[in-house]
């Protein structure tokens, strides 16, 4: 019988070949995977990232070369080693560029500021910021996996939030009322070196107590006097001070909320506690609406930087005070039944403790230091855990301005750092001491011990190329930890 005249089969017996026009197309690798704006879409997103400290701890500093060494990374990812190396994230990020703010109301981050101060002659320290800033970085990467096409792209939108470390002091007060707040602030001023700087301010509420009938230039004194109270403080290395806005008022011009101070307990309608009491809840009720509500609940990852070293060489008052400062603020970030969450619904999935200025004592007692710091917050990090968050302690210097070196102490030959201070010509050597891993009790013998003064050395000279990069310590770690996952 005769064939039909669109089949022909093989001899050999191979199969049967159909015609042209029947045939299916011949699919390559990629025509079984992904189209591009799938991946895009499933692999595009936007990460918040919130980044705060206390005192003096450098956040400009460390926005600035997060920012700057993430530009260089697509060119020279060397400079961030541990950034994704385990998801070969070098080989798959195509590009990054700084991308125009989101919200317009919000200050820009001076990024271009603050490279040409550090790229100045002599180069000098960015000023810090006062008020909510951001800035934020587009990283185009090729997703991991076989489903995606080899030339796909997504990019994650990294949006960085800088905000002054003394409002985040304000969390733990949130839930307080001005009745136990004042009686914890009043045995505070009281003791150890808080005492002399509280003098003045004490003085001035012995002659105007609470009962008083309320006098608007009398609660405005007494307002001035413990805010320089707290200004004190901070000199001391102190870092418990709240509320955090007489510090750093940021964009608040209504004297109203600010013209308070803890009181001793007393007072009926129209008194001064009665005055101040109520204010203490407006000024609550504004740092909710105003910060939290509009900020934190938006916020997916935060940083939180902290001189550990110089609370270490300002005593153990000082220490004490920063070990409750991070603890109560560890507190306010745990999922599931924190602070945040209670109040603002907070989504933060990871937070980061960094002891900065790492780059001051030698490679070997960085381990240390960061022990040190993640000792401190044992407690709430072991709580954090156990609640599903993912939480971290590190030390990073953003920007390294030191060498390794050795120096002769007691006739032995001991590792120390050497840099430029930042009002000399000349490098120096400077030994820290030796780090403690667990916080020192107050009578122990390493408070007796004689420590050098914490110096401050100058910035290496940044080069402004964006694919130059800057060196650190422990910055590529920090950003692994912090936004590698969203990479992948």
């Amino acid at each position: 019988m005769a064939r039909a005249p669109w089949i022909k089969a093989r001899d050999k017996g191979d199969g049967i070949k159909l015609p042209a026009a029947f045939r299916l197309p011949r699919l390559g690798w990629d025509d079984a995977r992904l189209p591009s704006f799938a991946t895009a879409l499933l692999h595009g997103s936007t990460l918040r990232l919130a980044v705060t400290g206390l005192s003096r701890a450098g956040k400009s500093v460390f926005i600035t070369a997060l920012v700057h060494d993430l530009l260089a990374f697509p060119r020279l990812p060397s400079r961030l080693p541990l950034f994704g190396a385990l998801d070969d994230l070098a080989g798959r990020v195509t590009g990054v560029e700084v991308a125009l703010p989101a919200v317009a109301e919000i200050q820009p981050f001076p990024f271009d500021r603050n490279l040409r101060a550090m790229a100045a002659d002599p180069p000098r320290w960015p000023d810090g910021t006062r008020d909510v800033a951001e800035i934020a970085v587009d990283i185009r990467f090729r997703p991991r996996g076989f489903l995606h096409r080899r030339d796909a792209e997504a990019t994650l939108r990294v949006v960085i939030v800088d905000y002054p470390g003394e409002w985040l002091l304000d969390l733990p007060m949130l839930d307080r009322d001005f009745a136990a707040w004042s009686a914890d602030m009043l045995a505070m001023a009281r003791q150890g070196p808080r005492a002399a700087a509280a003098a003045d301010w004490l003085a001035f509420l012995a002659t105007h107590p609470p009962t008083a009938t309320h006098d608007a230039l009398v609660a405005e004194r007494a307002h001035e006097l413990y805010r320089d109270y707290l200004l004190a403080c901070r000199d001391l290395g102190m870092a418990y001070l709240q509320p955090g806005r007489f510090l750093q008022p940021g964009d608040w011009t209504d004297p109203g909320l600010l013209h308070f101070c803890p009181l001793p307990p007393g007072g009926g309608p129209g008194s001064l506690g009665a005055v101040m009491a109520g204010r203490f809840e407006a000024y609550k009720q504004a740092a909710r609406a105003r910060f939290f509500d509009r900020h934190f609940r938006r916020f997916d990852r935060q940083i939180v930087l902290v001189d550990v070293l110089q609370a270490l060489h300002a005593g153990p008052a000082a220490f004490g005070d920063t070990t409750r400062a991070l603890t109560e603020i560890a507190g306010a970030f745990r999922v599931g039944g924190g602070l945040l969450a209670r109040l603002f619904g907070s989504r933060i999935g990871r937070v980061l403790y960094a002891a900065t200025k790492a780059d001051h004592v030698p490679a070997m007692q960085r381990e240390h230091l960061r022990q040190l710091l993640a000792n401190v917050l044992r407690a709430p990090i072991l709580d954090a855990d156990t609640r599903g968050a993912d939480t971290a302690a590190m030390a990073i210097a953003s920007v390294r301005c030191t060498v390794e070196d050795e120096a002769v102490l007691d006739g032995r030959p001991t590792p120390v750092v050497r840099g430029v201070p930042l009002t000399g010509f000349r490098q120096v050597k400077f030994f820290a001491g030796t780090i403690p891993i667990k916080p020192p009790p107050p009578d122990d013998r390493f408070w007796s011990r004689p420590f050098f003064a914490m110096p401050r050395f100058q910035p290496p000279r940044l080069d402004p190329d964006v694919n130059a990069g800057i060196g650190h310590v422990g910055l590529d770690e920090a950003l692994d930890f912090l936004l590698a996952d969203r990479l992948r």
